[in-house]
Order: structure tokens, then C-alpha cells, then sequence
């Protein structure tokens, strides 16, 4: 008895998954925890970086254009602590530095995904193109005092400090599964890869990271 359930549950599967569809011709907006995983990083001179698991968040919107393609746009945060050996440059005679900190990551992108199937439960793949800024909290100016006026406060001084950050090109490739359930609500769980183009020696790096997509159709 059991085997005759099992093989009706088999048959039923490819219905299920094409009974129905709600995605086609609507616009969805989401919310994504993202998860990074942790790196180890070598550059020219024998500086070596170890970046912990960082942690992130990002929303996005999407258009679908039918129950396989849609296109949109997000924008991604992400924070990871990072410990660092530096080594001297060349004639320096003073010994490696450690240091620690955490680096930020900011990242706008347009892409496209497609789903596999047509029904509520897919698998899919997608991929976008866009630009990370990336601020590794080391200052590399003096501190300096200066004011801001905000409209409600009036003049507010502080000491402010700048430190080396950049905006490279960046894009991403991913895959991962889909359920919508019913006309106003679905989820994803994927898998992307994301690499930045630093040029020059540094040449482009790569970042694996996990996501929860939590989004609502209208």
C-alpha cells in the first residue's frame, strides 16, 4: 500500500509543479539576508588577509515578463571583520604590522533570472552587472573638524577621518529554488558568486554567498 501512495505521489509531482502560476505580468519586491563566506586573501609583497564569515542585507525589485524570465534591479550591505599581516615595502626596515577592522560592501546591480519551470515551485538560474563600493575602515588621512547643517538641528562639528575605499565593476552569476505561494507572496533560497574587478595587479576577486529571498508580488 504504501509503494502505490509513493508511486502516486511520483505521478502527481509534474502536475503540481505546472498546476498553477502567478508570476507572469507582475512586479515583486524582496528582502534578502545574505551570507558571505569566510576568504583568505595574498597580495603582492607577502601581505596576507583573513576575512571572517561576513553578514549582509539587501532588497531588490523585479519585473515578470512571463513565468520564466523577469529582469529587475537591488542593492546589497555587507560587513565582515578581517585580520591582516602587512608587510614592509621594499627598503622599509621596520618589521610586519597586525591589524584588524571589518570592511563594508555596497553593491548595485541590474540582472536577469529565469525559472526553470512554470509553476509555483522552480529551480533557477540569474546573473547581473553592476558596481561594489568597498570601504576597509583604514584611515588614510588625518583627522580632520568640520560642521554640517541639518534643517531640524541647525549646525552640528564633528571630527571626521577618511579612509581607503573604492567603486569597482562588479557582476554575479547564481542558482537556486523558488516557491510562490499563491498570487502575493514567494521565497528563494540560492547560492551566488560575486566578482569584483579590481584592474591593474590586483586583478579580480571573488565572493561566495548564500541568500534568503523573503518577497511579495503586486
Amino acid at each position: 500500500m504504501n509503494l502505490r501512495l509513493l508511486a502516486l505521489f511520483l505521478a502527481l509531482v509534474p502536475a503540481l509543479a505546472v498546476a498553477q502560476n502567478y508570476r507572469k505580468d507582475q512586479w515583486e519586491f524582496y528582502l534578502s539576508p545574505v551570507f558571505t563566506e569566510s576568504k583568505n586573501y595574498s597580495f603582492q609583497g607577502g601581505t596576507t588577509v583573513r576575512q571572517d564569515t561576513g553578514y549582509g542585507f539587501g532588497f531588490g525589485v523585479a519585473k515578470n515578463f512571463s513565468p520564466h524570465l523577469s529582469a529587475g534591479g537591488e542593492l546589497t550591505w555587507g560587513s565582515a571583520n578581517y585580520r591582516a599581516t602587512v608587510q614592509p615595502g621594499v627598503g622599509n626596515t621596520n618589521t610586519e604590522r597586525q591589524i584588524s577592522g571589518y570592511i563594508e560592501t555596497y553593491t548595485v546591480r541590474f540582472g536577469g533570472t529565469y525559472n526553470i519551470l512554470e509553476g509555483n515551485f522552480t529551480p533557477f538560474v540569474t546573473g547581473g552587472l553592476g558596481w561594489t563600493y568597498i570601504d576597509t575602515n583604514v584611515p588614510n588621512s588625518l583627522p580632520q573638524n568640520t560642521c554640517w547643517y541639518y534643517p531640524w538641528y541647525g549646525t552640528v562639528c564633528g571630527t571626521y577621518q577618511t579612509t581607503a575605499a573604492t567603486t569597482r565593476f562588479s557582476y554575479n552569476a547564481g542558482l537556486g529554488v523558488r516557491y510562490d505561494f499563491g498570487r502575493s507572496f514567494f521565497g528563494r533560497a540560492w547560492v551566488n558568486a560575486q566578482s569584483v574587478d579590481f584592474g591593474g595587479d590586483y586583478g579580480s576577486t571573488y565572493w561566495k554567498q548564500a541568500r534568503l529571498d523573503f518577497g511579495w508580488k503586486f
